[in-house]
């Protein structure tokens, strides 16, 4: 009871203190120091405005406020601090200046009262830092990439790199057509105001150099310098009494052909063109007759140059005609003459004959005629009462005649049978109806080991052991550019025809305009990962055509450049083809196979293709962010629970502590 009587009188103290100390101030600062209460005196001086941001090459005005009493003077001395530049000044006035070469980030103004020295005020100035912007070419375009371009603060620095592409060397950093650095890497120091650099690239110099193995054997392209990437072709040509045996590089043999491209060039190489003298092959020819009722001239055995020809001329004697030829032990028909030409090895041709149809033989014919003649005449007077088994009989006669018309005709033609269809023995009107019949499969095989037909494909992407490159139904392709009556004279051996596919890789070669519409047009979320062209020409009589689409679709394979295969990873085929009339059309293929390690696709357009692909997520992976957003969710559940928790302990303790106090 006594210790709440003493803390009563205390705070009873404490406030009667505070009522007293408001009630009566201090006078002291009034009263002052005797003789000093007219005296003019100065009590505070302030800036306006305390803080700025002024930039370089301007100016910005400030005002003293001076306080006193008694006519004190408001007049001010003005200071600046922490300039860089002597042109960075405040004048009598309060306005500063600031320079425009001025590299401080900061000044002080300073206002001192001119009456007391003891009053002053100081004003903080931020010098405002501007922003340049730094641009970056490359030249060529193509030559290279260029790295550091950006946005930097006025008197900062930037670090700016160039990249050179394949087959290009950097020859330095342009700034205003002068050239300011040789590095790759440079830096570009205080930067002051928009700049801009050019990185300067140089296509490599390719020295391709052509030696011959004996300058008299032949001769062969000069030896130049091309540009990294380019193209060239090398051609070998052998003087008389020589061949050439083919191009060499490194001691290695590249080629057999006296014509060979090199595409692209990517480096400096040498290659030897190598000749050697002919040997002349010749081999035998014989001729024989199987009865002296005819002959085959040249008779007997013949010697033939490799690679020349010789005709042979069949004639039967007087009273005799042709059986049949044999060339080589097999029968290739009634024929008056035979020509082997490139000839490659030894031969025989031979030719039977038979006694042609006496005089009396056809008088007996006349004479049978004649009795054919009476008793269809005798049919005739006894079926004049059948009208309709006359209209049979001469409908009977009319095909036996078309029949015989018809096979007359066929053997004809087969006499006159040359080329593959000589080589497969079938006439050409045997060869005319599978032809229209669309049964020419054997025929066009044929044409391919005879060399009337070439055909040949060309796949960057594919395996050497796959048929025909990847491309499995290509033979199909001749029966569908060629004509009934092309092929025809083909299979004759009169109409030469070559057919080459192509799938090649464009890598680093495709056009910009082309990367660009691909990119437009693929779909969201898919990556492009190589381009590619489909090419088919074909070429008759010498003259070449580019086939832009087919009648059939043509199955290719082709496999996944490595750098691709990636798990999970879904391939594509897009295509833009360009069609007759100009328009473009955009399509997406899919992956026919199974196979993670080849794509299968099947086109009839003729165009620049890409490689396309999604990267799919794991399902495991979906379910593992299910289940951590589950957990997510019962770990702030669990929070919810802690907070509310919380809060009823704090509310129970204040609720006991005030009712304790009450008690």
């Amino acid at each position: 009871m006594k210790r709440k009587v003493i803390y009563s009188i205390s705070v009873y103290l404490c406030i009667m203190q505070m009522f007293l100390s408001m009630a009566f101030p201090c006078r002291a600062a009034e009263t002052g120091t005797p003789g000093e209460e007219g005296r003019p005196a100065v009590t505070s001086v302030s800036i306006s405005p305390g803080t700025v941001v002024v930039s370089r090459n301007a100016t910005c005005a400030f005002t003293a406020s001076v306080t006193g009493m008694n006519q004190y003077s408001r007049e001010v001395a003005w200071s600046v601090s922490g300039q860089t530049s002597g042109n960075t000044f405040i004048d009598g006035n309060g306005v500063l200046n600031v320079a425009p070469d001025e590299a401080a980030s900061s000044l002080v103004v300073k206002a001192v009262s001119k009456q007391d020295s003891n009053y002053s005020a100081t004003a903080l100035v931020s010098i405002q830092v501007s922003t340049y912007y730094i641009q970056l070419q490359a030249s060529p375009d193509n030559g290279g990439a260029v790295y550091g371009s950006g946005s930097v603060r006025e008197g900062g620095y930037a670090v700016i790199t160039a990249v050179p592409k394949d087959g290009f060397t950097f020859e330095g950093w342009l700034f205003n057509n002068e050239r300011v650095s040789r590095d790759a890497r440079y830096v570009v120091d205080n930067i002051r105001g928009d700049v801009s650099y050019v990185a300067e690239f140089q296509p490599i110099d390719c020295r391709v150099t052509v030696n011959v193995n004996d300058g008299n054997a032949g001769t062969a392209t000069e030896s130049r310098t091309v540009k990294y990437g380019e193209s060239i072709t090398l051609e070998a040509v052998p003087k008389e009494g020589y061949q050439f045996d083919g191009w060499t590089e490194n001691g290695n043999t590249v080629s057999r052909d006296s014509r060979m491209q090199i595409d692209p060039v990517t480096g400096d190489r040498t290659f030897t063109a190598v000749f050697q003298k002919k040997e002349v092959k010749t081999y035998t020819i014989t001729a024989s007759a199987s009865s002296a009722n005819g002959t085959v001239t040249p008779e007997g055995k013949t010697t033939v140059t490799e690679g020349t020809g010789i005709l042979y001329t069949i004639t039967p004697k007087s009273g005799y005609a042709i059986r049949t030829v044999y060339v080589d032990g097999a029968e290739i028909g009634k024929t008056t003459s035979f020509n082997f030409s490139n000839v490659r090895g030894d031969h025989t041709i031979s030719a039977d004959f038979v006694e042609a149809p006496g005089q009396a033989e056809q008088n007996a014919g006349a004479t049978d005629r004649t009795g054919q003649a009476d008793r269809q005449d005798k049919n005739t007077a006894e079926n004049s009462d059948d009208p309709q088994k006359k209209q049979k009989d001469d409908d009977a006669e009319e095909r036996e005649e078309e029949e015989t018309d018809q096979k007359e005709d066929d053997e004809a033609k087969e006499d006159e049978s040359t080329g593959t269809l000589a080589a497969l023995r079938i006439s050409a009107g045997e060869a005319e109806r599978l032809i229209a019949e669309k049964k020419d499969g054997e025929l066009l095989a044929g044409a391919l080991e005879t060399g009337d037909l070439q055909m040949a494909v060309h796949n960057d992407f594919a395996d050497g052991r796959q048929e025909n490159f990847g491309v499995s139904n290509f033979t199909a392709v001749a029966g569908r550019l060629l004509s009934a009556e092309e092929e025809l004279l083909m299979l004759q051996g009169e109409l030469p025809v070559e057919i080459d596919l192509s799938v090649r890789d464009m890598e680093g070669k495709v056009a910009q305009e082309i990367k660009d519409t691909f990119e437009e047009k693929k779909l969201p979320g898919m990556m492009i990962g190589r381009y590619f062209e489909v090419t088919l020409e074909e070429t008759k009589n010498g003259e070449k055509e580019n086939v832009s689409e087919l009648s059939e679709k043509l199955k290719v394979v082709i496999h996944v450049p490595k750098p691709l295969q990636a798990e999970d990873r879904k391939f594509y085929i897009l295509r833009l083809h360009t069609g007759k009339d100009g328009s473009q059309e955009f399509t997406q293929l899919l992956d026919e196979d199974e196979n993670a390690d080849t794509i299968t696709f099947s086109t009839d357009r003729f165009s620049p293709y890409a490689i396309a692909y999604i990267d799919w997520e794991k399902e495991d992976s979906v379910e593992t962010d299910e289940e951590a957003a589950g957990d997510g969710r019962m770990k702030n559940a669990a929070g919810v629970v802690i907070v509310v928790m919380a809060a009823i302990v704090t509310a129970t303790g204040i609720w006991y502590i005030v009712g304790k106090r009450k008690s």
